[in-house]
């Protein structure tokens, strides 16, 4: 089967009804279509399906819930995994008028009890394991659990029945806080981003109009941040699409024959790993110059218009469903190595660039118009500018409210009305940005030069054996951790011949002085970023 190619250039942004609200959005996909399946997901040994009405009322049940018993202008903390109750308490809570505070679950107690002592939580929702764990570390705190989430929308149910609309017309007010979300702390420790429906809905707006996902899609990101939240979960409920929700790793590929998705939304490591997964693959069934023969193949025909990708890529395609045409990618910055790699295989990536601070959606590539190696264009709802030293700077609808109980960092981070993002970058001449570095993590040798430890790691990963990799600065010098694949592991010295092949394609004052090797994976957070600061410490206690 032959595919249509739409040509790389700009067009106008998709229509889409504009929403006033997260509960005007609610309310729109359940008037408008009632019976479209909204969510799929595991229960127990079946698919279970939820339609666009059964989730409104669903949220309206719980949502009258809190506030039969007095739950009003309350902090609530939500501590779970990905899953279908999880986003039935994030819209009663917000729409009831108290504030949500998404928590990573796989944090350690004392992380969580800090964290749920800090947002000034007064009530939490979340496991049975979880409420065991943290005994009696909050007890003037509330806890629910998910576990009853049943019982408590059957008793909301009730509420509703009685006539009571308390939650049908509880008003919204857009500028007030709505969400406390705390960074993933890759550097240091987390803060807490302020984010009220007016930063969310003008985020939603602008990345429904930027995008179209052309069909159902799978949630994989962790929805505590919010890029997992707000592009993977809430544009998708927005565009009125089916979104199948995966609750864990162990299930992914599974989820992926079962969902058949079109648009997924994935981290850079999910990308590198996927690459990794097939390539070896190949070698040990003694397919691999077949493959990439095919890759030559089905490039060479896509550059003259011919598009059979989908045909002759099925086996590639197979475990991912069979159908993906899209990977969003956020989280972090992508080697444009995979963009070539993956469109062999009649999978776009499709570049974004974001930030909690901003609710997060900044840039993004478009569908069909696109530069490879960029995070893409400013969404409508905000501006880009580079200030004088590189730093990207964003201001719009979309800029947080501030960070929760630090007026320091607040002032820090939003200069005349600009968040100062922390990533260094440029915009070239059709407004396309390309990120090069975090300015936190430069390099800065004893000459001056400035060195960007992302820009080697994404060459450096691509060596055969490395698994992961992390650039540093040691005594006046640049030095590499890797961490190797399971083949490769202890061969210290195949890897330093590796380097100095990788050192011949660098500038002098760029080249890698120390290869240090490392028996498990780096610390990471839940957006698979590798925690340097983490990583530093290690480093200075040796």
């Amino acid at each position: 089967m032959i595919a249509m190619i739409h040509p790389n250039r700009p067009y106008p942004l998709y229509e889409l009804p504009r929403i006033d609200s997260l509960k005007h959005m609610l309310e729109m996909q359940a008037q408008d279509y009632p019976d479209r399946i909204s969510f799929r997901f595991r229960k127990g040994k079946e698919i279970a399906d939820k339609t666009a009405a059964g989730f409104y009322r669903d949220v309206s049940a719980l949502g009258s819930w809190l506030l039969h018993h007095g739950i009003r202008e309350k902090h609530i903390a939500l501590i779970e995994g990905n899953s279908y109750p999880w986003l039935v308490v994030y819209f009663a809570v917000i729409l009831s008028g108290c504030v949500i505070v998404p928590v990573d679950k796989d944090l350690p107690r004392e992380e969580l009890v800090r964290l749920i002592r800090h947002s000034e939580s007064s009530h939490v929702f979340t496991s049975k394991k979880l409420a065991a764990a943290l005994g009696e570390e909050v007890p003037d705190v509330s806890v629910h659990l998910l576990s009853d989430l049943d019982a408590l929308i059957a008793e909301g149910e009730l509420i509703l029945q009685s006539g009571d609309r308390s939650f049908l017309d509880f008003p919204q007010d857009l500028k007030k806080l709505a969400m406390i979300v705390y960074t993933s702390g890759t550097t240091g420790e987390s803060k807490g981003v302020m984010l009220n429906q007016a930063n969310l809905v003008a985020d939603i707006n602008s990345g429904c109009h930027f995008f179209n996902p052309e069909g159902p899609s799978m949630s994989v990101l962790p929805f505590h941040h919010t890029f997992g939240l707000v592009v993977s979960m809430l544009m998708y409920i927005c565009w009125g699409v089916t979104v199948f929700i995966n609750t864990g790793t162990r299930y992914l590929m599974a989820d992926f024959k079962d969902a058949k998705p079109i648009t997924v939304m994935l981290v850079p490591l999910h990308i590198q790993t996927f690459h990794r997964m097939i390539m070896e693959n190949a070698k040990k069934t003694g397919k691999y110059k077949k493959l990439r023969a095919a890759m030559r193949l089905s490039l060479f025909l896509y550059s003259l218009g011919i598009d059979v990708r989908s045909s002759l890529m099925h086996e590639v395609r197979e475990p991912f469903g069979g159908d993906l045409i899209y990977i969003f990618i956020g989280g972090a910055a992508l080697d444009p190595y995979y963009e070539k790699e993956f469109r062999a295989w009649g999978i776009e990536l499709i570049t974004a660039f974001g930030a909690t601070e901003c609710s997060p959606g900044i840039a993004a590539n478009r569908n069909f118009y696109h530069r490879e190696g960029s995070c893409g264009r400013a969404i409508e709802c905000c501006q880009l500018r580079i200030a004088d030293d590189g730093e990207v700077m964003i201001r719009g609808e979309n800029v947080m409210m501030g960070y929760y109980h630090d007026e320091a960092a607040t002032a820090e981070a939003l200069r005349d009305g600009w968040y100062a993002s922390g990533d260094i970058g440029y915009l070239d001449e059709d407004g396309f940005l390309f990120l090069t570095g975090r300015k936190k993590n430069l390099i800065i040798l004893s000459d001056g030069e400035n060195v960007s430890p992302e820009k080697l790691e994404a060459g450096i990963e691509r060596i055969e054996g490395i698994a992961e990799a992390m650039v540093y600065e040691e005594n006046g010098s640049i030095s590499v951790m890797i961490y190797p694949d399971e083949e490769h592991m202890d061969r210290q010295e195949w890897f330093e011949e590796q380097i100095r092949h990788y050192n011949d394609t660098l500038p002098p004052t760029q080249r890698i002085k120390t290869v240090v090797l490392r028996s498990t994976e780096f610390p990471k957070n839940t957006s698979k970023k590798i925690l340097r600061h983490e990583v530093r410490k290690e480093l200075d206690h040796v």
